[in-house]
């Protein structure tokens, strides 16, 4: 609807006093005759047999200060009931009235409820997909800013003050967007869409046109579009098509208004971070802004840290933040990490923030701290959906000191875990990146810890839907005389290994590494 939020400018009150103005007869013209009015000037057609029919009363600017009031008669056929447009016009112009403001006059004179209620359906009816006439015309200036024009008449107007019909920015706006989603029009330039950026961000042709834009625009065009975000760039910054132009922006400009920008943002950091559309911006300032703004904005996350590490988009804030500001910025909040570690750990978002702390944190006393944390709770963490994620992360990134620590935990639990879903993981891990006495460590609890001298229990683990996994890992990891222990038990079961699809992956796994390694022995041979 063409009505929008702003307030309407409506025309002061005047009373029915015959001091204000005379009160003939007033007429409802057709709006059909309105919106063909057109057509039969420029046919300049004469009825004979007129009369004077009634009149119309039509603002006067010409009266002095105040609202006054002109009468002008309007002369119609004898036959027919309402007026010719032809008559409208002649009546406009003997009142100095511009014809093309009939519509602004016609509503004028309509309560407040009929002109909220008929306002959008007047006006698309009598100018539709187009400005209203003196925009067109174009001896009168372009589109570009809506210059003033001056009409026929010698009374200077333009599309702002059109006919004083309320809310007339959402002409300029219907027109622009149309302008834009024009193939054929490839002269529109960002200059050409002042005053309506913000209502264009929020448009999905508008938005990819300012993105588009930005790659070619101008100085003046990117000072403008700083100028008119800035006030609303919280606002914009939480809508679906808003927040690509913002992040678009903040590549372009000089860095004052970049900073000016950003800094509208003190004071929200919260609501755009939990916000799914904000948090994306505010990831954007914080890979842009300089290290002061960043520290800034990072002592605003830094007082609702928990809140916005568990949360789904905030999170990636967070870790936004612990990857761009420097190390020595964010002992603050690698602090207030410490004693909460494992239940963020255990947490879908929060195991994410616990990771990229582990990563980036170089202050070795707070890092000892949180990783005796995880290694306190090795065991429980191991088993969990998301912290077997964070026990993954120290045994592949951690030193040898942390991996032997978190392999002590593990110990006499080996088979155990390789038998669970996100354990089994974990062991694998260890196979992988622990060093050679703390793979064979492994191995050997897993040959002896059915006791038995052949290892047989090993068949329970190669048809188990995820200790197969780390058996597979083994054989391809273990030594000369542990591979001969593991390929034995599976030559002498193969049998029953064939009949499960997990023991066909551990006889496969097997025949390809007894094939490469008598490749090996043959070449040395």
């Amino acid at each position: 609807m063409l009505l929008g939020d702003e307030n309407f400018d409506l025309p002061p009150y005047v009373s029915e006093d015959a001091n204000s103005y005379s009160s003939p007869l007033r007429i409802e013209v057709p709006l059909m005759s309105l919106v063909d009015h057109k057509a039969a000037r420029s046919a300049k057609v004469k009825h004979p047999g007129q009369v004077c029919h009634s009149e119309i009363i039509v603002p006067d600017s010409s009266a002095g200060s105040g609202p006054q009031f002109s009468v002008a008669p309007v002369y119609t056929s004898a036959t027919s009931t309402f007026p010719e447009p032809v008559e409208i016009e002649e009546a406009c112009n003997r009142a100095f009235v511009d014809p093309d403001q009939e519509v602004g006059y016609r509503l004028w004179h309509q309560s407040f409820e009929d002109l909220k209620n008929q306002y959008a359906l007047h006006v698309d009816m009598a100018y539709p997909g187009r400005l209203p006439p003196d925009t067109k015309d174009p001896g009168h200036g372009t589109i570009a800013g809506f210059s003033q024009t001056q009409h026929s008449s010698g009374r200077p107007g333009n599309i702002h003050n059109f006919g004083h019909v309320p809310n007339n920015r959402n002409f300029e706006f219907h027109y622009l967007l149309e302008q834009i989603k024009n193939p054929l029009n490839h002269s529109m330039q960002l200059i050409h869409i002042k005053g309506h950026v913000p209502s264009l961000s929020v448009d999905p042709a508008g938005s990819f046109f300012i993105q588009k834009m930005l790659d070619t625009a101008n100085t003046g065009e990117i000072t403008m579009l700083y100028k008119e975000i800035g006030p609303r760039v919280c606002t914009l910054a939480k809508d679906a098509f808003g927040n690509y132009v913002i992040q678009k922006l903040l590549e372009h400009g000089p860095p004052i208004d970049i900073r000016k920008l950003i800094g509208h943002l003190f004071g929200q950091m919260l609501g755009l971070s939990l916000d799914v559309y904000g948090c994306r911006v505010i990831q954007k300032v914080f890979e842009i802004s300089d290290i002061d703004q960043q520290i800034e904005m990072a002592k605003e996350l830094g007082s609702n840290l928990l809140k916005c590490s568990c949360d789904q988009h905030a999170n990636h804030v967070v870790q936004k933040c612990i990857e761009c500001v420097p190390a020595q910025c964010n002992r603050f909040l690698y602090r207030s990490l410490c004693g909460k570690v494992k239940m963020l750990s255990s947490h879908p978002y929060g195991c994410r923030v616990v990771q990229k702390v582990l990563g980036f944190c170089k202050d070795p006393q707070i890092l000892c701290a949180l990783v005796k944390e995880i290694v306190e709770c090795a065991n429980e963490l191991s088993v969990d959906p998301f912290g077997n994620y964070v026990v993954q992360y120290i045994v592949e990134h951690g030193g040898p000191h942390n991996r032997g620590a978190i392999l002590r935990k593990f110990a006499g639990r080996i088979v155990h875990m390789s038998c669970q879903k996100h354990s089994s993981n974990v062991i694998e891990k260890c196979l992988i990146h622990g060093s050679r006495h703390a793979r064979q460590r492994i191995i050997n609890e897993t040959l002896y810890a059915g006791g038995a001298g052949n290892a047989d229990h090993l068949l329970g683990m190669m048809i188990d839907q995820y200790a197969n996994y780390v058996v597979q890992r083994m054989i391809s990891v273990a030594d000369k005389w542990q591979f001969k222990v593991i390929i034995d038990v599976v030559r002498r079961n193969v049998g029953k290994l064939v009949t499960y699809t997990q023991g066909r992956h551990v006889i496969r796994q097997a025949e390809k590494l007894v094939n490469a390694r008598a490749r090996l022995h043959r070449s040395l041979v």
